[in-house]
């Protein structure tokens, strides 16, 4: 009974060691000098934050947090696109509020002493010195590419800080349907002096609005007079998007937003299936050409980038092949192999399109470089697969002989 008793014991320890493990959501309590009381953020990790403890994760800050209908949307929506490979992997933050519009407003002149107005600055300190360092210390696995996410007078601080001198703070901002009225804030203004006077903005900012109701007639005009400012002075550095949601209100745009703004996110970093598929229809360009360009502009001048990964790279060349555009499937192989030089499925893919092509010659190199990389795999796979795969490649070798 003594034995029984232990291994049950060491059994439910181990189940409650794994739950522990595979906890996706946490909340932290700090203690803010900035607002001079406790405050609370909530963490929620992505799906395969456990899976695969290697790979590392921009970092995604949700105002309104505390809200739950709005902070669970984010996040699922988020985790869906995440597990189909649409987003980049990110994880969410979400920054719990406890006067949101004071909280998110920026201080006007004239306002009484006792008002003290709005609390943005002390926000913005809140993000540098209290929780960008608590989310650093305890997820180390995260890549320095941070985005922040507002709605209505959150996106009205999503816009305050880039158009600061805090602007960064934040890698990439998102306001959906910020709310901004003509004679309530200076953003318009600071972002036009600003832009004026030169200043670069090496950013992604993407906001978005509706056509139904006064708030979206006027948070939709400030978002059209952003565009202009933006347009007027072009040489601002931004990846500017913008999304109008024809009959959706200042509420019913904030599920497509997320989702929109999320898409052109990580397609503003990483080149995704459509650009893949745009370049190989440019008439003068090859794809390689692109690719390479692509992520030259975004390392340099944005310090940041997303290269996919192979799954997704086979896929994108496994379709182009079939619409018979084998020199551009070709391409992405062989980009895809130079960034994930062991990976066995792209290797062999190529090796297979080469053959199918009729180039034996550079099938027989490909296939037998495959093989090599198929030693290097093996570990990872049964030893029925590995024999089958084993068997294929000789006979595909001996096919390319005859």
């Amino acid at each position: 009974m003594k034995k029984i008793s232990l291994w049950a014991c060491l059994f439910l320890f181990t189940l409650q060691l794994t739950a522990q493990e595979e906890q996706f959501e946490y909340e932290y309590q700090i203690q803010s000098k900035a607002f001079g009381d406790e405050r609370t953020i909530t963490v929620y990790l992505p799906p395969s934050y456990y899976e695969y403890p290697d790979m590392k994760y921009t970092v995604t800050y949700v105002l309104d947090g505390h809200f739950d209908p709005f902070i669970d949307l984010g996040v699922k929506t988020i985790e869906y696109n995440t597990y189909m490979y649409k987003y980049t992997p990110t994880i969410v933050v979400g920054v719990h509020a406890k006067n949101r519009g004071w909280e998110f407003s920026a201080p006007l002149p004239g306002e009484d002493d006792d008002y003290a107005g709005g609390r943005a600055p002390e926000l913005q300190q809140h993000f540098k010195n209290e929780i960008f360092p608590l989310i650093d210390s305890l997820y180390p696995h995260t890549l320095p590419f941070r985005n922040l996410i507002g709605h209505s007078s959150g996106g009205s601080f999503v816009l305050y800080t880039l158009f600061s001198d805090q602007k960064d703070l934040f890698d990439a901002y998102i306001a959906i349907s910020p709310g901004m009225r003509p004679g309530e804030d200076n953003i318009l203004e600071d972002a036009c002096a600003r832009l004026k006077a030169g200043e670069q903005f090496h950013k992604f900012l993407y906001c978005s609005s509706g056509t139904i109701g006064e708030q979206e007639e006027t948070f939709g005009a400030a978002v059209a007079s952003l565009d202009s400012i933006l347009n007027t002075h072009p040489k601002h550095g931004l990846i500017w998007r913008k999304s109008t949601f024809g009959g959706m209100d200042h509420f019913t745009c904030v599920p497509p937003s997320f989702n929109t703004a999320m898409v052109e996110l990580t397609r503003a970093f990483r080149v995704d299936e459509a650009s893949f598929y745009a370049f190989a229809e440019h008439p003068t360009q090859s794809v390689t050409e692109q690719v390479e360009a692509f992520y030259q502009n975004r390392n340099t001048v944005y310090g940041f980038s997303e290269i996919p990964l192979p799954g997704y790279l086979y896929s994108i060349a496994f379709h182009l092949s079939t619409k018979e555009k084998n020199q551009e499937a070709l391409e992405i192989y062989n980009w895809g192999i130079k960034h994930h030089p062991d990976n066995y499925t792209l290797n062999k893919s190529k090796a297979k399109l080469l053959l199918k092509t009729g180039d034996k010659t550079a099938a027989l190199e490909a296939f037998r470089h495959t093989q090599t990389v198929l030693e290097i795999v093996k570990e990872k796979m049964s030893a029925n697969e590995y024999q089958k795969q084993q068997s294929y490649l000789e006979d595909k070798i001996a096919e390319c002989m005859n």
